[in-house]
């Protein structure tokens, strides 16, 4: 993901006026999101559907308001940014080329046989098919939809359509060893009664607090990020450490969303971030002021998992009035957060300014009303202290 579309983006953030290490931070945490965004989640979310039993349209449903409040969070950033380094929105504005010169209608129209798949794809699976049979009926009408709306394109679609399905054999391998290595693993644990072990050394280090327990299970899962493929660190911790975390009363759901969560933000987690490389190299920039950037523009992502034990809501486990309170309260919470990682609100932030922020952000994210109430009220307080500036600001 982060080198497919940051060929595009990161140069277009870097001529609008980002860092060449901003905006390599910027699509290594976007590109990482891409995972837990339903309708299509990382491979690993339909292992998960299979583990706990429950349809697909479940997972998607527990992670809808989690991936929302993750790209809101980033949009935060990103636009908090720009007002710091004093970016405006004709700033490397692209010049009136030929590309740009095809009426809108022409366009929408072009682009009605690619909607089509991807209208089927969500309908499907919202209504209850398996994934396996919403993909295969979104190709069918990808395939009909090309031979409909382009009829005089007959050959390139049927060499296209043996070039996709090339492409999706060799793209499935990888996926397949890392399943096949995992359960190797897994099975290595539990025969030679490490799994157990591992298992056990975090109850006792816990002490049966299930918050410690989850502390110590996220600093595993990065650890296993950090060598291994999102799929195969998920299967690992969720055939070892989750029933632990389910015995210490943490549901299944929840321990599985939040064991998912982190080997996704593995990739973004110093030292080893295998997307921030990949977008310093794209970039230019240094890795490690890359992968420090991206773990501190994703820090809400950090602090979601823990919200979903405390905060049943942002997983729609709880009434619906409970769960729009939540989601309104957690998006101006990651905005509370965004500032803080910034240093801006509507002018420059000092470092106390930016910790109340941050402790702000993570009130408003906490399902509660007394937790909302003091965070909006301290939010409040910071907005009222921040008086604009109109200066432009540099970045230190």
């Amino acid at each position: 993901n982060v080198a497919v579309t940051g060929s595009f983006t990161i140069p277009m953030m870097k001529k609008e006026g980002y860092t060449a290490e901003q905006a390599a931070a910027i699509e290594a945490v976007v590109s990482t999101g891409g995972q837990i965004m339903p309708p299509v989640m990382g491979a690993a979310a339909f292992i998960m559907a299979e583990i706990i039993g429950e349809p697909y349209l479940k997972v998607m449903q527990a992670a809808i308001i989690p991936a929302v409040l993750f790209f809101a969070s980033i949009l935060c950033v990103v636009h908090l940014q720009a007002r710091k380094l004093g970016l405006t929105s004709d700033q490397g504005a692209a010049p009136e080329t030929s590309s740009f010169s095809q009426p809108l209608s022409k366009t929408l129209f072009e682009g009605i046989p690619l909607i089509i798949p991807f209208v089927t794809l969500i309908a499907l699976m919202l209504l209850g098919y398996s994934p396996f049979k919403a993909c295969f009926w979104s190709i069918v009408s990808l395939l009909l939809g090309q031979l409909i709306f382009q009829p005089g394109k007959l050959k390139y679609i049927w060499l296209n359509a043996l070039q996709a399905i090339r492409t999706g054999a060799i793209n499935a391998i990888p996926i397949s060893v890392a399943c096949a290595a995992a359960g190797i693993i897994a099975g290595v644990l539990a025969m030679s009664g490490l799994a157990a072990k591992l298992s056990g050394f975090i109850e006792l280090l816990s002490g049966g607090i299930p918050i410690i327990a989850l502390f110590l299970t996220a600093i595993t899962a990065i650890i296993l990020g950090m060598g291994l493929p999102t799929t195969a660190a998920y299967l690992i911790l969720a055939t070892v450490i989750t029933p632990a975390l389910v015995t210490m009363g943490v549901p299944l759901l929840t321990a599985h969303m939040f064991v998912f969560f982190f080997g996704c933000i593995s990739t973004i987690t110093p030292p080893v971030a295998l997307a921030s490389y990949v977008a310093a190299g794209i970039a230019g920039a240094d890795i490690n002021k890359v992968g420090w950037t991206a773990f501190r523009f994703g820090l809400v992502c950090f602090i979601l998992p823990f919200m979903f034990f405390y905060g049943p809501a942002l997983l729609a486990q709880d009434t619906a009035l409970n769960i729009s309170l939540s989601t309104a309260s957690g998006i101006l919470g990651v905005f509370c957060m965004a500032a803080g990682i910034v240093g801006f609100l509507r002018t420059a932030l000092n470092q106390s300014m930016r910790l109340l922020c941050l402790t702000a952000g993570i009130l408003l994210i906490k399902q509660g009303l007394i937790t909302d109430l003091v965070g909006l009220l301290m939010f409040a307080a910071l907005f009222a202290i921040a008086k604009p500036t109109t200066t432009l600001l540099s970045e230190s």
